[in-house]
């Protein structure tokens, strides 16, 4: 069907042009990716933990809540600010688990969200922020940086290497992405999990040179250092190999690791929705970018993740846009986004999946359409490599926030178990 904007005669269309966008009925894929990310950051989807059998029967509800989606992928967040969810000899136990960091909250976290997710033939990913280390401005504490980093628990890389940190734009403090023995350390706490814990895959986000841009003086004396070895090296260029060297150092550890061991565990990451803006609309865009706004923010030129490359290179295995726009957003829209993120898949051989804004459903009146996300996840049937949908946050499927999303993930609930309950009513039909 051709798609109407929300209580209107008007079709929706694909950028500048004056195709309508075309929706195919659902059509259920058992063998399909349908996941969660389970947000600890400041404790979006889990609480600070009050006792272990409460936290543990928190975990097991929300595990349970997932299965009865039928999905099949957790997206768990193991290290949300250079910290850990399981015992590490590399990071401290999470602020976000007691409110303390460095606490030992007297169990496994990851474990146990592993072991209990099997129950239901769910698989766990374990998710990662690379530089992270602080969430509160200076500015807000009253501490200076070298005073802020000595509030980390005392095993914490950051207060052990200052040297080794930097402030971003908004004065929270992240590793430096251009030192090697941050690379080092980023690489050897991805190798502790997949060694240690029987997750199918590692997860990196969006956040790399992180939104709020690190001030360039801050890192001007590294660049001046890596011109001596290349004059030609632009200050953009430069700090998008930094980021390269982390993402392929993370590759070629696990390819390393895993050897010809039989196990497969993949590398994800999971993009800002827009990599590169099309040449057409912009300047200094590029021959083969996405069609929205010229203003629109980009993966290569703001956040120094030049994800194309590693999609070129085979450094990662599956990547998720996040793909938080609405159809009928004017500036940026969902249905050209996925057309441009599905062709630069198949050139490359990248598997898909698409993040999708669960979190977003009657936030704001671009998002009041109860069918936005069942549109979306129908549209992307268009396209056969788009290997499955990832849902934004765990918490937005615990009806009860607004009327529009508990819609929306009613209807979603059912969509993914239509096979589960049409056996059901088979069943009852022979007896």
């Amino acid at each position: 069907m051709k798609l109407h904007k929300y209580n209107s005669r008007q079709l929706v269309y694909y950028y500048g042009k004056e195709q309508a966008v075309e929706i195919p009925e659902y059509k259920h894929n058992e063998e399909g990716i349908r996941g969660v990310w389970v947000s600890n950051v400041v404790n979006i989807d889990t609480p600070i933990m009050k006792d272990i059998e409460s936290y543990q029967t928190y975990l097991k509800d929300m595990i349970a809540n997932i299965a009865s989606y039928n999905m099949n992928l957790i997206i768990f967040q193991v290290r949300p600010c250079n910290d850990a969810y399981y015992p590490s000899k590399l990071n401290p136990w999470s602020r976000f688990i007691t409110g303390v960091e460095g606490k030992d909250p007297g169990f496994d976290v990851l474990k146990f969200v592993i072991d209990e997710a099997k129950k239901y033939n769910i698989e766990v990913h374990a998710w990662m922020n690379p530089y992270r280390v602080t969430q509160k401005p200076l500015d807000q504490t009253g501490m200076t940086k070298e005073e802020m980093l000595d509030t980390l628990a005392e095993n914490n890389y950051a207060r052990v290497h200052k040297e080794d940190t930097i402030l971003d734009g908004k004065n929270n403090i992240i590793l430096k992405p251009a030192s090697p023995t941050v690379i080092k350390f980023v690489t050897d706490t991805v190798m502790e999990v997949i060694e240690n814990y029987d997750v199918t895959g590692v997860h990196i986000d969006d956040y790399f040179y992180p939104y709020a841009k690190v001030p360039r003086e801050l890192e001007e004396e590294d660049y001046q250092a890596a011109l001596q070895e290349n004059k030609d090296l632009t200050f953009e260029d430069w700090r998008r190999s930094n980021v390269d060297k982390m993402i392929s150092s993370i590759h070629y550890a696990m390819k390393k690791s895993l050897g010809n061991s039989g196990r497969k565990v993949e590398f994800g990451i999971s993009p800002f929705g827009i990599y590169r803006t099309n040449i057409a609309l912009k300047e200094n865009g590029w021959e083969k970018g996405s069609f929205h706004s010229a203003g629109a923010l980009e993966c290569y030129q703001d956040l120094y993740s030049d994800v194309y490359k590693w999609m070129q290179e085979g450094w990662i295995d599956y990547v998720v846009p996040q793909l938080y726009f609405p159809f009928e957003r004017k500036d940026v829209n969902y249905h050209d986004l996925t057309k441009w993120w599905s062709e630069r898949c198949l050139e490359t051989n990248t598997k898909l999946y698409i993040g999708q804004a669960i979190y977003q459903m009657g936030a704001n009146p671009t998002w009041s359409n109860p069918l936005e996300i069942d549109y979306q996840i129908r549209l992307n049937q268009v396209y056969p490599n788009i290997l499955g949908t990832i849902l934004f946050t765990y918490h937005d499927l615990v009806p009860g926030r607004n009327p529009i999303k508990d819609a929306s993930i009613s209807l979603l609930k059912v969509r993914w178990n239509s096979q589960k309950i049409q056996k059901k009513f088979e069943e009852e039909l022979k007896k």
